[in-house]
């Protein structure tokens, strides 16, 4: 006999993956003749709704809304040295495709728009709006079938029945007082741990609490549901001691104020030393590495782009600097070091040698066109002009965390695992709470696996679910 519910599933987090999975499993459900009762937790209020998904501008590794990249799988496994999830990788690249359609019948539109990537090896397709626009219009479906939002609570306690089957969430609310919630099942949305300073410390290490979140929204990213899963005997999936990091200008206000123009320019310290290969890949392939150089190499957690006039001659350049804040300028390379406290005398030797290095060849912004600076440490592999056309500007650059790496591990279906890689009956996980990145960030991906494995997890617990005798769907 079924047991009483509250719900038959709750979905925990508001974002891509959550409200896909409220929404897949409510219309699943109708159209099985079934009686669903969902509600979706938020610990966000209504006008903060979305974690990381809210902010990001969603790019998805796409040939066009049906084809995914070529090489997907194979690129994915790759950047990981194999340790992701071969099944997992290839169900995302079955699935892509459909379930960029059926978020496309929502009323999601998707196009080509320009990236800050302007020299992408790959290519990107974007939903127009964001992952803003993703949430509004899934979760405005999901609200019409009778999905339930529930904002500012927080679950904070995963029970299980005595055969080990999820049975209850304990919740608390915006007043402190908690409820406890009987459930059918739990699907994990939730995001991975960046808003948390002591699982940042514990996982990532010293010095990560001074790591800041690419938007606020990764704040209410506190990791929880990963704590609580593996606690009750889940296992775990991803690199727990990385996360997807990127440049960032640190003076901006704007959420993800990436500076992606740096392989035009060089890059120093705060002490007016390089310290990479600027143009060593294009810029989606190689941010992710300069970020966590900065962190983990330079003084202060800080370097600076430093180019010329020059830099604005390139095409679109404006997208590759999504920060507000203006370049610092000034008419001679001793006067911006003084601007940006570093030692005139070395940066002033540090461009002049970079600028003797550079060997002739042409330009060309959009490709690697193999024009180097050499007999120089570091080397500059492509894009390597002089910087001799003042004013000079600089850029200030530091490593944000967009996600952290480490989650929980699922089956194809997002079905959490245990240790024994069996199922735990009931409890599901979708999006950055689900671990699948190790090394290198295959770029455009999180957002197309959020939608993907959300789509696929809440469809999974409506077919689970027995057709009630009393039940009438018109």
């Amino acid at each position: 006999m079924a047991r009483e519910v509250d719900f038959d599933l709750v979905v925990i987090g508001c974002g891509v993956a959550g409200t896909s999975a409220a929404l897949a499993a409510v219309e699943k459900a109708k159209e099985q003749g079934k009686e669903l009762k969902v509600a979706i937790l938020e610990r966000a209020p209504f006008d903060q709704r979305g974690g990381n998904s809210r902010w990001t501008a969603a790019y998805m590794r796409m040939e066009n809304i049906d084809t995914p990249a070529e090489n997907l799988v194979e690129d994915m496994l790759d950047f990981s040295d194999h340790y992701s999830d071969r099944a997992y990788i290839e169900t995302l690249a079955k699935d892509a495709g459909p379930t960029l359609r059926w978020v496309e019948s929502k009323g999601v539109e998707f196009d080509y728009l320009p990236t800050m990537f302007l020299t992408a090896a790959k290519p990107r397709l974007l939903p127009v709006g964001g992952g803003r626009a993703i949430i509004d219009a899934l979760s405005l479906r999901a609200r019409a079938l009778g999905v339930e939002i529930m904002y500012e609570s927080t679950a904070w306690d995963l029970i299980l029945d005595d055969d080990g089957a999820v049975e209850a969430l304990k919740v608390r609310i915006n007043d402190g007082s908690s409820v406890t919630l009987k459930v059918g099942s739990v699907i994990l949305a939730s995001g991975g741990f960046q808003g948390s300073q002591e699982m940042m410390a514990q996982y990532i290490g010293k010095d990560a609490h001074k790591i800041p979140t690419v938007a606020e929204g990764g704040l209410f990213n506190k990791g929880e549901m990963i704590r609580l899963a593996l606690k009750i005997g889940a296992k775990s999936a991803g690199q727990f001691d990385s996360f997807h990091a990127e440049t960032v200008d640190p003076r901006s206000k704007r959420e993800e104020a990436g500076v992606m123009l740096y392989p035009y320019g060089i890059l120093v310290n705060q002490e007016g030393n390089r310290f990479t290969d600027e143009g060593i890949a294009t810029i989606d392939e190689q941010y992710e590495e300069v970020a966590r150089k900065i962190f983990y190499d330079c003084p202060n957690h800080l370097a600076y782009m430093i180019s010329d006039q020059q830099i604005y001659n390139i095409p679109g350049y404006e997208e590759a600097l999504q920060t507000e804040v203006e370049a610092i300028e000034a008419e001679t390379i001793e006067e911006l070091a003084l601007k940006i406290n570093v030692s005139p005398e070395r940066l002033l030797e540090t461009v002049e040698q970079f600028n003797h290095a550079v060997q002739p060849g042409e330009f060309l912004w959009n490709k690697k066109d193999n024009k180097k600076a050499i007999n120089i440490t570091p080397p500059k592999s492509n894009w390597a002009i002089q910087i001799n056309q003042g004013p000079f500007v600089a850029y200030p650059i530091i490593c944000c965390n967009v996600f952290t790496n480490g989650g929980l591990a699922t089956d194809i279906n997002g079905r959490v695992l245990s240790n024994d890689d069996v199922p735990i009956p009931g409890l599901y996980a979708a999006g950055e709470t689900a671990g699948l990145y190790y090394g290198k960030y295959p770029g455009g991906t999180s957002v197309l696996r959020g939608l993907v494995y959300g789509k696929r997890s809440g469809e999974h617990v409506a077919n689970s679910i027995p057709v009630k005798k009393e039940a009438y769907v018109k």
